[in-house]
Order: C-alpha cells, then sequence, then structure tokens
C-alpha cells in the first residue's frame, strides 16, 4: 500500500469512528436499505444526537459490525455500503455475575458494559432485598444505551436471572467471588495471574455478592463449585461499586495479556 492510499485509507476510518452511533438488531438490519425507526429512536437521533436528514451516522449490530448509514426524511435511515468496520469478539470472555440489589443495579450494568464485560448473570441470592424489582426490559435499555455511547462494537450478553445455586450447576469457567472479610483471600489481580495459559474460548467469572453478604449455605456451595474468594480492597464496598472496581480490574488484566 503506497503512503498516500494508506493516508486515505486510515482518514477514511477515522471518519468512520467518529460517526455518532445506533445500535440495531441482526435481524433489523437485514430488512435492506431502508430502516424505518422506532419513536424512541428517532427521539435519540433528532433531540439527543441532533442529527437533520442527510447527515451521517453508523450503524452497529452488536455483534462487531458497523455500517454508515444516513438519516432520510420520515424516520427512516439507509445503510450506504456493505461492513466497512467488523471486530472478532475479546478474548478471553469476562463475566460478571452480579446479585440483585435494590440500588444501583442499573448503573452497575451500564459501567460494567462501558468497561468492556462480555457477559453479565443477574443473581437472586438468599440475602437479596425483600422484594428486589426484575426489570430485564429496562435492563437491555440501559445496556443498548451504554453500548451507544461507549462506542464498543459488541454489545454484553444479559442472562436471564437465575439463583445462586443453579446458576452454578450449569456455568463453566473460572470462578471467583468477593469476599472482603476473608482475610486470607488473595487480591483479584492475584487471582487473575493464576489463570494461565488462558484458552480463549473461556469465561472468567466474577461474582458479587447481595449487600448483607455471603450466608454460610451460599459459601459451601461457592466452596463445592471450586469458585475461589477474593478481595477487592481494604474496604467494604456497596455491591455496585465492587461490581465497577472488579469490572476495572479484569478488563485491565485481559488487555495486559496483549502488552506483555
Amino acid at each position: 500500500m503506497t503512503g498516500r492510499l494508506r493516508i486515505i485509507r486510515t482518514a477514511f476510518f477515522r471518519r468512520v469512528a467518529e460517526l455518532r452511533r445506533l445500535l440495531l438488531s441482526p435481524d433489523r438490519l437485514r430488512e435492506g436499505e431502508g430502516i424505518s425507526l422506532t419513536t424512541s429512536e428517532l427521539h435519540y437521533i433528532r433531540r439527543v444526537l441532533r442529527l437533520r436528514p442527510g447527515d451521517p451516522i453508523a450503524v452497529v449490530d452488536g455483534l462487531g459490525h458497523l455500517w454508515t448509514a444516513a438519516l432520510l426524511p420520515g424516520g427512516v435511515i439507509r445503510r450506504e455500503n456493505d461492513s466497512v468496520i467488523s471486530v472478532l469478539p475479546p478474548r478471553p470472555r469476562l463475566g460478571l455475575g452480579l446479585s440483585l440489589i435494590r440500588r444501583g443495579f442499573d448503573d452497575a450494568l451500564r459501567m460494567a458494559c462501558e468497561l468492556g464485560v462480555d457477559v453479565i448473570q443477574p443473581l437472586r441470592c438468599q440475602r437479596c432485598a425483600p422484594g428486589v424489582e426484575l426489570r430485564p426490559e429496562r435492563w437491555v435499555t440501559v445496556l443498548n444505551e451504554a453500548v451507544e455511547q461507549c462506542e464498543r462494537l459488541w454489545s454484553p450478553q444479559l442472562e436471564s436471572e437465575l439463583t445462586l445455586e443453579d446458576w452454578l450447576s450449569t456455568v463453566q469457567g473460572s470462578l471467583a467471588f468477593g469476599n472482603t472479610r476473608c482475610s486470607e483471600a488473595m487480591s483479584l489481580a492475584q487471582w487473575l495471574k493464576t489463570i494461565a495459559p488462558v484458552d480463549p474460548a473461556t469465561t472468567i467469572w466474577l461474582i458479587i455478592g447481595p449487600e448483607g453478604g455471603w450466608t454460610a449455605n451460599e459459601m459451601q456451595i461457592l466452596d463445592q463449585n471450586a469458585a475461589v474468594p477474593v478481595q477487592l480492597g481494604e474496604t467494604i464496598l456497596r455491591s455496585s461499586t465492587a461490581a465497577v472496581a472488579a469490572s476495572v480490574e479484569m478488563i485491565r488484566w485481559r488487555e495486559s495479556l496483549f502488552t506483555t
């Protein structure tokens, strides 16, 4: 590739990367060149992004692909070309098992998505707050908005809510769980360093418990399923804070695999 072509190609991809993004499901992207937008999507484009007919926008499918598109009159967008950016999913996959909490669950989902967590498992634990709401549709909206905002190409996978025991009976991958009160527990960073060599197909899981902590029965179940207790710092963290702190640590660890 000549120097001039390399400069043109770099400028093109920089321009595409700078476009504001709209996440659409793969089935809708199969509708054809003209894709009708929903009322909420039109509100997002017109009121939030402040785009007008004729303005360019990037369209992503949450499966690693990005297209350039144009906003047309009548609430329609038209893809202008084939996929111009296509990336493989990050490996190894990073999973966050998060107990249901009354406050901060949505924020934890959003920040875990923005940081780069790949799969999120809502968990009902024995000390979850009574009457905590299950809002899967709301959670999907939170994650979709976070994908658009942080401009990641792969949407995180949101699993259906399960009890801790039911989930542990089926989950596969390396497991650790936050346990600040276990003075002998290694730090999350230390535990991550023990996971080597890493199988790219595996999922690395960190489980965050409820505000009331783990029960003796849950501790036994975690131990029986080879989940390793880890510390997330010297202070006692709220579940939502612990989820974010753990997400940061896991993302840094994954990035280090390709920079050292």
